[in-house]
């Protein structure tokens, strides 16, 4: 191979790179409207159920804590980064297993502290719900109440509300996974003598998961040109004629220039 061939595979390797980064960021985007659409869930069981706030939280694999990534009110929901113990908390019941219950609060209860750095004020009573993924429980939700305690009526709504979380954190949970794979692909990818391997990582992450195939054929399509590139001059002008050519009826068909 000669060295503007070398050359320009090394350009198609690191193009493939970066399109696979864009692809792939279009995905992790998504964590963020899931926690936004959590937080959404939890303001409308607030003012359901007449709950003064409502808190998430949620195993992830990167820590042995749960994760609160938000809270909700009747006035709306605001993101929030705490972590909490296993242990000692509103949700240890659930996650040991155990099922929906509602529960009174004492001023200072410790079961609520961890919890206190997110709450506007100390909650007075509690709903507990679990959340499964699978038959595995990977966290839960706590509706909180400021004044009074809840009824069997709110017990009974809030058991059906945590089926319908489920379906979100399952979707959280997915995409939270690609950012611990960015975490463990780009001290390799940036170190000084680093090999471009995060296409094959992404590629093979992402068919594990349940992703639209539509991000999995755009992955594939720039490694197809990224070999034909790759091969010799020839070929790289005919590919770049090619994608030319397809841009070119692409603005014809959104009116631009024929």
């Amino acid at each position: 191979m000669s060295r503007g061939d070398s050359e320009l595979s090394a350009f198609s390797s690191r193009l493939f790179d970066l399109l696979s980064t864009v692809e792939a960021g279009a995905v992790l985007g998504l964590a963020k409207s899931r926690v936004r659409g959590l937080g959404e869930q939890l303001a409308f069981a607030c003012a359901a159920m007449q709950a003064s706030e409502a808190v998430a939280a949620l195993e992830t694999s990167a820590t042995t804590h749960l994760v609160v990534p938000v809270v909700g009110s009747p006035a709306g929901h605001r993101e929030v980064a705490l972590e909490i113990p296993f242990e000692g908390t509103l949700f240890s019941h659930v996650l040991g297993g155990g099922s929906t219950y509602a529960l009174t609060l004492e001023p200072g209860d410790e079961l609520a502290a961890p919890l206190a750095p997110v709450l506007e004020q100390p909650p007075a009573a509690a709903i507990v719900v679990p959340l499964h993924l699978g038959d595995r429980t990977v966290g839960g939700v706590a509706l909180l109440s400021h004044e009074g305690s809840f009824g069997d009526a709110q017990v009974e709504m809030a058991e059906r509300f945590g089926e319908v979380v489920g379906l979100t954190v399952e979707a959280f949970f997915t995409e939270r996974m690609l950012f611990e794979l960015f975490a463990s692909c780009l001290p390799e990818l940036l170190g000084k003598e680093a090999a471009t391997t995060l296409p094959e990582k992404l590629l093979s992450y992402l068919r594990t998961m349940r992703v639209q195939p539509v991000y999995r054929t755009r992955l594939e399509l720039a490694l197809a040109v990224g070999r034909i590139a790759g091969r010799t001059g020839a070929e790289a002008k005919l590919a770049a004629r090619v994608l030319e050519a397809f841009e070119a009826y692409i603005a014809a068909l959104e009116g631009g220039a024929a």
